[in-house]
This record gives C-alpha cells, structure tokens and sequence, in this order.
C-alpha cells in the first residue's frame, strides 16, 4: 500500500505585502485620473470645435444666397447671421447631445463684413449644459457691426496709455494699428516725443510695418533707445506717415487716420537713488539686537522707503541697504552694524584632568569665534582653588557673548570622613576595665595614623582600605587617642581630638578616720577620708554610724573607676550594760563573832534586772564585809569600770544615800544609836558608761 503526502501551498499575501499593493495601485490611479480626464475633455473639445467650424460654413453658405440682398450694391457693411437664420436655411443641425445645446441666438452667431468683394466672419458658438457652460469660442470684432458703409479710418492704440514711474528700459510700448475691415499694405507711422509742457523734445521716429494686405492687426513695440532717457514726464504722440514705400494709416478701403494719437503721461526716471544718513549704525561690537535706518533720496520718482529701516538679530558686520525709487532704480548703501550673537566656542583644553589632586590647577581654553567679534582672548587660562570633579572656564568674545567651558579640575580638599568609634566604654568616664575600640572607616579613607599619650606621638597605622579596624587600651590613666584619616590624595583629619579615656586599676587608701579606743555607748559615726591618685575617690570621705555594740569595724571605699578598699576604724561602741552584782557572801569581822542568821541570798543577782534579798543578824554589834561577783554583759565587752554604792539605816551613823563608789567609813551606830536594819545598794558601771542593774542588800537585826 502506497502512502501519499499531501503538500500544501500556505504561501500568500501578509497583511504587510496586501497594503504595499492597495497603496501603489492608488498611486497609479491618481496619477492616471487627470491623464484620463484631460483625454476625454481633449476629445469632446474637438467635438465642439469641429461644430464650430461647421458654422462659419453654413454662414459661408448662407452668404453665398443672400449677400445681395443684406448688401446691395454697398462695398462694405456688416451683418449678423443669427444661428437660427442658419437652421431655418436647413444649413446647420442642432449639436448631436440630447443635454447640451448651441442655439441660443445671443450666443452663437456670425458677424459678416464685406470689404469690397470679400467676407470676413467673426463667429461666435456658445453650448450649455443646463446653465452651465461647457463649450465658448467666441471671435469678437472691435467696432460695432452696423450695415453702414465703412468711411472710418483704422483705429491706432498706444499701449499702455500711460505709466508711472519707470525706467526707459522698462518701459515696453506697443503702437497698435487695426481695423476690423483689414488694412491696406505697408502701414507706416510716424512718431516723436513731447515733454509736460508740450515741448517736443526728440526727433521724429517712422516705421513701416511692412505687412500685406488684408490682415486686421499690425503691432510694433517702440525700441528702449527711441525711449528718453533723462529723467521727467513725458507723452507720446503718433500719426501716420506717407512715403513711396508707406501707405500711411489706411484701411483696404483706403479710409486713412488723420488725426494724431497722443498718449497720456510717461514718468520716466532712469537715475539711481543716493544714499542718505545712516541712523544707528555702529562701529563697536555689540549682542544685543538693534535697528539701523537708511534714508533716502531721489529728486525724481521719489524713494519707494525713507527711511528703510532693518532690524538686525543675527551676527552681521557690515550690512547693505538696497534702496529703490518709485521707477525702480536701485542702489546700494553699506552700513557698520558689528552685531555678534554668536557664543564663542571652546577649542582645546589644556592642563584639566581626572585624577584628584588637593592642589591648586590652572587649566586654559583655547577660544574660536564666528560670529565676527573675535575672542577677547584665546586661551582663557584659570587657576581652580575650590573643590569638584568639573567646573567651568567662562570664555568671551568682544561683543560680550560667553561660553562656559567644561572642564575637569578633580580638586579635592576635603578631609575624609572620621571614622564611627564604637567603645566598650564611654569616653571621658573612668573604668578599670581595659577598653576596645572599633573604627568604622568611610570609603574615601585610605590610610590611618592612630595616637594615643602612651607614644605621645602618631604612629603609623595602616595603609591598607579596609572598612573597620579594632584596637585595646589597657595601661592606666588618661589616655587620649586620635585617628587620622588620608585620602588619597593626603588629606587629613584629626578624629576624636577631644576623646580621652580613663582608666584606672589601682584601688584607692584609707587616710584618717575618725574612729576611737575610747568606749562609748552612745551611737558614733566614723568617716573615714579616702585618697585616691587616679581617678580620685568617688567620694572624699565614707561615714558609718554605729548603733549597736560594735568595737572594731571595715568601711568600703570607692574611686570613680569603680576600685574599692576596705579600711579598718575603731568604734568602741558597748550598750549593753553589765549585770547586777551576784551576791557571794557576807564575811563577818566583829571581835564578838557576832553570826548571820541564814545566808539565803548566796547567788542571788547576776542578771539583767534589779536584784534584792535580805539577811537577818543578831543585835550584836558587828564588822562585815561583803562580796559581791561583777560581769559585764553584751556581744562587745568594755569591761567593768567601778562599782557604786549606797548605805543607808535608820540609825545614827554614817549614810551614803547617793550613789558613790566609797563610804568609809561606813557606821550604823553613832552617838548610841544603834540601827535596827541596813540597805545596802550595789551596782557595776562599765567603761562604756553602762550601769547596770542593781542588787539590794538589806540587814535586819533581831
């Protein structure tokens, strides 16, 4: 089995190709169409014509019939043959278009002249399309056709009549001869030139035209150098002239002009204008646009302007006034007017360049002008201080017009940028810590110097472009730093100028205090001074007030860098007062051995509070000492200072009713009075000034 491809053709127009086509097919028919239109009017033109001729034909026809009859026996006169005259004959059929028709007796018709024993035809053939007319061809005759005997000479016409100012040259006149029943032979005329006042003022002129018999028109146009040539008014006159080889004026009737034909005024001036003042014309440059007048004058046909005035825009030296007169005689005026609107413009630039620099550079502009002026200067040469990448040179030409030049000055005198810091501490505050410091350079910085009072000079650091560089201050003291940044052209900052860091390792001492050994139990305050030669104390002096019992203490001191010390003060503070005396016996001394009843108050005392107790004894008189044991209380102990005593009885003896340390000698018997009982008061005071409690001791006698 035999397979088949199928091939498809999917070739054809694009849309592109399809409007080429469309377009140079229109181009085509508008160029054909006015082709195509000036063919068809060519063709139906010759349709009409062709009608027109068959007229004058039928006329020809018409006359040949009826020629006695509209002249007689007259050897000149003029009839019209009327196109109807002409169908009624049956000489003429109407034009073959039912639209169109030519029969209108006011428009197509025949104007019949007899000159002796010949016609002349002058036809005339109008067709209408409805009103609209498609078809004239008329011969005009220029003398009313009458059927009268021609006696009229030829009519002579001097054209143009007249004229205004002109020069001779210019100055172009046909003397015209005609006659509508045609001229004789060798028609020849005579003509001369008179001046305002009548005068004649050239010589006599003749022409013979030389023409055959039979034509209706002869022309003749009078030559520049029969015209006069000095300025004034002049006029024209012409008649005929009769010679063996002229015939004169003369129609072929032989009815000939007598008269003369004058024309009107010729104005002729043939001189040229002179130039008069100029008004501000000027000798020195300027830009600025201003108007120049150029008067004028002519003493004949009168200056067309006066002034003329140009306004001048455009760069112009010198200009030239074309002034005319009213015959159109020219001349030409020169004036100054040095105008120059023209910017000058830069040539070669010396000395500019891309590569920075923090120096002064000087760069000249070679200056051209063409607009006249020239430059002031060329080159324009001017030394930049002032920093930029580009800049400009301001070059001039004489007229003031300027130019600002472009150029490259790549001056730079700008310090880079101070690097951000960032600190582990802040600067001009005192720390013990060593401190890290992180620069973070701009990117026009090129190299570093670093200072700090440990070198008290710069040292040289890097001249590598990196974006951060970190350092560490460890020694003590204050310690100023300063960065100094390049670029890298060499210029420099100081950075950090008043960045000083303090530090300060060492703690500060204790000075004096005002601490004491000397016991007290009142509250003490003790300040101790504290000295410090580095970043000085925090406070000149620390002060504790003690409340509680304390002998010795510690007292913190701090420097401004956060050091401390501990110093050791006195306080010998003691509250707590001792204990009462604790009763330890009673030892008798009296020679007659007198003896206590009981000893019941053994121990008794010793505490925090008032003790008492009694001991009974017998009358007899007796000597007793007693002991007491003494302790001193409290977490800080002065130590017992004294002891103090009161005796008192209600006999005669010796009492100590107040508080003493000594009452000797001590004697309940005075005089024979013997008492019945004793009060004896103990108590311990410390070296603190505490007193303690007391114990009472009372003696009763049986």
């Amino acid at each position: 089995m035999k397979k088949h491809k199928n091939y498809t053709n999917n070739q054809a127009f694009t849309l592109i190709e399809l409007i080429v086509v469309i377009a140079i097919m229109g181009v085509i028919l508008i160029l054909a169409l006015p082709q195509v239109s000036k063919l068809q009017r060519a063709n139906t033109n010759k349709k009409y014509d062709a009608y027109y001729s068959s007229i004058e034909s039928a006329t020809k026809l018409y006359m040949d019939s009826h020629a006695k009859d509209l002249f007689g026996s007259n050897s000149s006169g003029c009839v019209t043959v009327y196109y109807s005259d002409l169908k009624k004959q049956n000489l003429i059929k109407d034009f073959g278009s039912s639209e169109v028709t030519c029969s209108s007796d006011e428009e197509s018709y025949v104007e019949v002249r007899k000159a002796n024993d010949n016609f002349l035809y002058s036809t005339s053939l109008v067709c209408r399309d409805g009103l609209k007319v498609v078809y004239r061809k008329e011969e005009k005759a220029e003398t009313p056709c009458t059927n009268e005997p021609d006696k009229d000479g030829p009519i002579v016409t001097i054209n143009p009549k007249e004229h205004d100012w002109v020069q001779s040259e210019d100055l172009k006149i046909k003397i015209r001869v005609y006659d509508d029943y045609t001229l004789n032979k060798n028609i020849g005329i005579l003509y001369y030139w008179k001046d305002a006042t009548g005068a004649k003022v050239s010589k006599e002129y003749t022409y013979n035209y030389k023409n055959k018999e039979g034509v209706k028109s002869v022309s003749y146009q009078i030559p520049t150098k029969n015209i006069p040539t000095e300025s004034g008014e002049y006029q024209l006159v012409v008649r005929q002239w009769i010679s063996p080889n002229t015939n004169g004026i003369q129609d072929i009737l032989g009815n000939e002009r007598i008269s003369e034909e004058i024309s009107g005024i010729y104005k002729i001036d043939n001189e040229k204008p002179t130039c008069g003042d100029s008004v501000g014309d000027k000798t020195n440059w300027t830009n600025e646009a201003f108007t120049i007048s150029q008067y004028c004058h002519d003493d004949a046909s009168g200056c067309t302007d006066d002034p003329y005035t140009e306004k001048f825009t455009t760069s112009t030296k010198t200009h030239t006034f074309t002034i005319s007169d009213k015959a159109g005689n020219t001349n030409k005026c020169k004036v100054d007017v040095y105008l120059d609107v023209d910017k000058p413009s830069c040539g070669k630039i010396t000395g500019q360049s891309t590569k920075w620099t923090k120096d002064d550079r000087t760069i000249s502009v070679e200056c051209s002008d063409t607009g006249g002026s020239n430059c002031t200067m060329s080159p324009f040469e001017q030394t930049f201080t002032t920093e930029g990448k580009k800049d400009t040179i301001t070059i001039q030409d004489v007229a003031g017009n300027t130019t600002d030049c472009m150029v490259n000055k790549y001056i730079d005198r700008t310090p880079p940028v101070c690097p951000s810091i960032e600190s582990s501490e802040d600067f001009k505050t005192w720390t013990k810590e060593n401190i890290d410091f992180t620069f973070n350079f701009s990117s026009d910085t090129v190299s570093w110097d670093w200072y700090t009072d440990s070198k008290g000079s710069y040292n040289f650091w890097d001249n590598n472009k990196v974006s951060t560089k970190s350092k560490t201050i460890s020694g003590e003291g204050k310690r100023k730093i300063m960065v100094r940044v390049y670029d890298e052209v060499g210029n420099s900052r100081d950075c950090f100028t008043d960045h000083e860091y303090w530090i300060d390792k060492t703690a500060p001492t204790c000075a004096s205090n005002t601490g004491s050994t000397t016991w007290t139990n009142k509250d003490r305050t003790v300040t101790v001074n504290c000295s410090d030669s580095g970043s000085g104390c925090a406070s000149s002096s620390y002060s504790e007030t003690y409340t509680t019992d304390t002998k010795t203490d510690s007292i913190s001191i701090k420097d401004k860098a956060g050091n401390s010390n501990s110093c050791k003060v006195d306080v010998y503070l003691d509250k707590t007062p001792p204990a009462a005396p604790k009763y330890l016996k009673t030892k008798l001394l009296s020679t007659n051995k007198a003896s206590l009843s009981n000893n019941l108050c053994y121990g008794k005392g010793g505490g925090t509070s008032d003790a008492s107790c009694s001991i009974n004894y017998d009358n007899t008189t007796f000597f007793f000492t007693t002991s007491f044991s003494i302790t001193d209380l409290g977490k800080v102990q002065s130590g017992i200072a004294d002891e103090q005593y009161t005796w008192n009885h209600n006999g005669g003896g010796v009492k100590c009713t107040s508080w003493v340390t000594d009452c000797e000698p001590w004697t309940a018997t005075t005089g024979g009075t013997r008492a019945t009982w004793i009060t004896y008061q103990v108590r311990a005071i410390d070296k603190a000034g505490n007193i303690g409690p007391v114990f009472t001791l009372k003696y009763i006698y049986k």
